[in-house]
């Protein structure tokens, strides 16, 4: 801790100095692995590939964190936090044209709780200061890469927000509440918009209809080796959304996304268990992250004429074990997940999509900081006729080695 608070001084050198008052550390995380996968569709051949992958088993990231003491019970700290990929050195999916893409956040507490500001994970999520449904009620988290995800089978998203606003309440009796609101979740993109003669890109405005905005409520209640959490979460979609591709000239989501996640762990000593579902409704996306999923949203015109987006409803069920041995943790988990389109046109059958998990692990720890891991997961997807999408097999094999700084 010494060494890495006089290298986050060396790096804030240039800051005036007061900001040598706060505890500062610099911290980090650098995961290399290898994949193997094969993908497997109906009326098609295989396909294999193998590759140098990146932050499968723990995000890559690279961090300063701090706190300062105010007095009378209160303080104020700071987390920032870049992610990147170690294997060509790129920012990650989460950088877009941020510096902090993981997170960067400033938050006061004292006797009345904790209260953040700025980018910073959901409550449905598994990465970030207030992530309730991470490793804490599945053995593989979100996934590791995306072998054994618990959000294979789920709906919502489970992902970072801009302009949020992040409450947690004192801890009474082993429960913690949260509550999250975001003014504008991605700064960073732009919505095409039919504006009478062209389509044309633009943002909308942070705070209004015109843009996304979410919110969320959610409990954790801890006591003994017992866990649990519960999470309620929406997504407002903006008034106007244009999907490319699909000629429409104006249109919008009639409802907002809505998602219900519960999830609970105990650790029994010789075993730990994992029990965590989701319920979900109006979700743009559905399955395994660019392998097995719905890719767009239905379109059914309304009785005015205009284009109304239809997202996708159903349930996941994530069950999962963590198992000491050989000085160190196997990991099992298996989910199921189905959904369909909320709505379609007259006299259309409802595109539906089940998948089904298997997954295994393993994780040997070299040192406090330096791990060793392999992992393996079998998903199957199968789509009805209406989907019009070929039924998939994928199965991944994963190994590769974590080091935390």
């Amino acid at each position: 801790m010494f060494k890495k608070t006089l290298a986050a001084a060396a790096i804030l050198g240039a800051f005036a100095g007061s900001a040598f008052a706060a505890d500062v550390t610099l911290y980090g995380v650098i995961d290399t692995g290898f994949s193997y996968m094969n993908t497997s569709k109906d009326g098609a051949d295989d396909t294999n590939t193998f590759q140098m992958k990146t932050g499968q088993q723990a995000g890559n990231r690279f961090g300063l964190k701090g706190t300062e003491d105010l007095g009378n019970g209160m303080k104020v700290g700071f987390v920032l936090e870049n992610g990147f990929d170690a294997d060509d050195g790129t920012f990650d999916s989460n950088g877009d044209n941020r510096i902090f893409g993981r997170e960067a956040l400033l938050f006061v507490e004292g006797a009345f709780g904790h209260v953040g500001f700025g980018r910073a994970g959901q409550l449905a999520g598994g990465a970030g200061s207030y992530a309730l449904a991470g490793s804490n009620i599945h053995p593989f988290s979100t996934g590791w890469g995306t072998v054994g995800a618990s959000t294979a089978v789920f709906g919502a998203t489970a992902g970072r927000f801009d302009n949020m606003i992040t409450y947690k309440t004192p801890t009474f009796a082993g429960l913690t509440v949260y509550a999250q609101y975001s003014f504008d979740n991605n700064t960073q993109t732009d919505d095409v918009e039919w504006n009478g003669t062209e389509f044309a890109k633009k943002h909308g405005t942070e705070g209004k209809a015109t843009v996304d905005r979410y919110y969320a409520i959610g409990a954790q209640y801890k006591v003994g080796g017992f866990e649990g959490v519960a999470i309620v979460d929406s997504i407002n979609y903006n008034s106007k959304y244009y999907r490319g591709g699909n000629g429409s000239k104006d249109g919008s989501f009639d409802d907002d996304a809505l998602s219900v996640t519960l999830g609970a762990a105990y650790n029994f000593g010789v075993v730990k268990a994992y029990l965590n579902g989701q319920y979900f409704d109006n979700s743009k996306t559905f399955g395994k992250k660019g392998l097995i999923q719905y890719t767009t949203v239905g379109e059914v015109k309304n009785a005015d004429g205009k284009v109304e987006f239809k997202g996708v409803e159903g349930y996941g069920v994530n069950l999962g074990l963590d198992v000491p041995a050989f000085g160190g943790t196997a990991k099992f988990a298996v989910g199921y997940g189905e959904a369909e389109q909320t709505e379609v046109a007259a006299g259309e059958d409802t595109p539906e999509l089940k998948i089904y998990q298997v997954a295994a692990g393993y994780i040997y720890p070299l040192s406090k900081r330096t791990s060793v891991w392999a992992a393996a997961d079998y998903v199957s997807g199968d789509y009805n006729k209406a989907a019009k999408q070929a039924d998939t097999d994928v199965t991944e094999f994963i190994f590769g080695m974590t080091h935390k700084f």
